[in-house]
């Protein structure tokens, strides 16, 4: 027994010491784009490509910026993008509690710190998506266009298993947050390529990245493991649910007018994922609406060029229209 104890002991002392170390590499490394102080805290993001209506991507629960990186750099050459990290995600620094109020009017207020003018094309991913919907009603003159990524649905607020789905992510980042100290997930994903919420997706996002690129986005996603942030996201997806389905209910039909609009989906989700992803493409008289042949809902990894197509439509649309906003829906 005390020989047993003795080699658990020794293996956590080895792993103390394996994360203290990764976590100083990580640190080493540059940080792209730049901090916004805001209240005291910084959110990190970045501002690349063109003038024109700015692309902002909104990441998905328990998910960064860093997640778009090969996305952001083919967007860049036909639109202004900007991808950012809510608080406590990615490189931003921890900061209010995730509620729907606060992710809308975080985002807000970064675009002004930022100097970010005229509308915006909100690209919003899974909770990201949520996010963009509940920002357009909000802001309806400062949105010119929308792209749903896997976004999550309203139809889900009293879905039982969604929700009992969601509370095991929220489990499994609490146990992920006490292993981390020992260097228990960063083990299992570099040793063995085992890294929650990216089991589909991790492969193929490899080989959109170089190396260098690869091991930041590794490093940024074990140290969010090591904090509370990522579990704070997903226990407020019930929250940004019922928002968004009561802003949706007092919406005039169609919710977003003649606004562009672009849908994309994983077909891993099932055929009622899909026919909802349907449902939110016809909130607007001019929408778009594509199934990715591949599994994994971060499907901007399995399927970049499927995002950047859904993008570049509303971008030329938003063009063509003249930025104009929700607020001047026809």
């Amino acid at each position: 027994m005390a020989i047993a104890i003795a080699g658990v002991a020794t293996v956590l002392a080895l792993g103390l010491i394996y994360e203290q170390v990764s976590r100083r590499r990580d640190a080493r490394r540059p940080v792209p784009g730049k901090r916004i102080e805001l209240d005291g805290y910084r959110l990190h993001m970045t501002d690349t490509g063109k003038d024109g209506p700015p692309v902002v991507l909104v990441h998905g629960a328990g998910d960064c910026s860093y997640s778009w990186i090969h996305v952001s750099k083919q967007v860049a050459p036909f639109a202004r993008v900007i991808a950012y990290d809510r608080p406590g995600m990615g490189s931003s620094d921890p900061g209010p509690e995730p509620t729907p109020e606060q992710t809308v009017q975080v985002l807000d207020r970064l675009l002004d710190k930022a100097g970010v003018t005229g509308p915006v094309i909100l690209a919003g991913h899974s909770l990201g998506g949520l996010i963009a919907r509940l920002y357009a009603m909000e802001y309806p003159h400062k949105v010119a266009g929308l792209v749903f990524l896997d976004s999550t649905h309203e139809f889900l607020v009293r879905d039982a298993k969604f929700k009992q789905g969601f509370a095991a992510i929220g489990v499994a980042l609490k146990i992920m947050r006490v292993l981390s100290p020992f260097g228990i997930p960063r083990f299992l994903g570099n040793a063995f390529g085992a890294i929650p919420m990216f089991g589909h997706e991790r492969s193929y996002y490899k080989q959109q990245l170089s190396p260098d690129e690869y091991r930041q986005w590794k490093g940024i996603v074990y140290g969010m493991f090591a904090r509370k942030a990522a579990e704070a996201e997903f226990n407020q997806v019930d929250a940004h649910l019922r928002a968004a389905e009561n802003r949706m209910n007092a919406a005039p039909k169609p919710q977003f007018g003649d606004l562009p609009v672009a849908v994309v989906n994983n077909p891993g989700f099932g055929e009622n994922w899909t026919k909802m992803q349907q449902e939110l493409a016809s909130r607007s008289t001019n929408h778009i609406h594509a199934t990715s042949d591949r599994k994994g809902h971060s499907l901007q990894m399995p399927r970049p060029e499927l995002v950047v197509n859904a993008i570049r439509h509303v971008v030329e649309q938003v063009r063509a229209r003249g930025s104009r906003t929700l607020a001047e829906r026809e």
